[in-house]
């Protein structure tokens, strides 16, 4: 659950509308691992991860478009995706991209490059929270749950991280013509991600 009170809009942006059917703040909340686990069988449960949360707030370009009723087909896609409020192979699709910076630079093994800058569908990894819309919509993944390749290569290389530049990107998958080009929703950077020194915080 998000607490506290919500990020502001960009100044001088258009006042957000809930007529637009376009949440103001999306929170993306990813769940890493810290031990590879099983290729077969549920993750182990003493495992409970790392989170790593981000939000994003739509911008002043995407408010005037909106209030203008020009969405572009990337807005008209997340509208959909957001109406629809699931993630899934057959349906609409949310998706993660990871890239590492200089990534040749580091010895990592072939697994990491099959992984870097390509993107990933969030599925049944994945948990669509629409209990706050219109303004808010929070959405869930949880790596735990992945191929065991891409759990193993997060799990066993995590003093890598501590050393890189990571950039991270969400967006909503474009199957047809019409919901195409595709548009980042959001995106971020992480620099010298120490996950050992991540501190057990509690909300309750």
């Amino acid at each position: 659950a998000w607490c506290g009170a919500l990020p502001r809009s960009p100044a001088g942006a258009v006042e957000w509308s809930p007529s637009w059917g376009v949440p103001r703040v999306l929170i993306a909340s990813c769940q890493l691992p810290y031990k590879a686990g099983w290729l077969m069988g549920a993750h182990p449960e003493d495992d409970g991860g790392l989170s790593v949360c981000n939000y994003f707030v739509l911008s002043e370009r995407a408010s005037e478009i909106l209030a203008k009723d020009q969405a572009t087909p990337a807005l008209r896609l997340w509208k959909r995706f957001v109406e629809d409020g699931a993630s899934t192979k057959e349906g609409i699709s949310f998706k993660v991209v990871g890239r590492v910076e200089d990534l040749d630079k580091y010895e990592v093994p072939e697994s990491f490059h099959r992984f870097n800058n390509k993107p990933v569908l969030l599925t049944k990894s994945c948990r669509v929270v629409t209990s706050r819309l219109p303004e808010v919509i929070e959405i869930d993944y949880d790596i735990r749950s992945w191929v065991y390749p891409a759990r193993t290569a997060l799990a066993n290389y995590h003093h890598r991280a501590a050393e890189a530049e990571l950039e991270i990107g969400y967006l909503v998958e474009g199957k047809a013509d019409d919901e195409l080009p595709e548009q980042i929703l959001g995106c971020f950077k992480m620099y010298d991600m120490d996950i050992t020194q991540a501190q057990w915080v509690s909300i309750m």
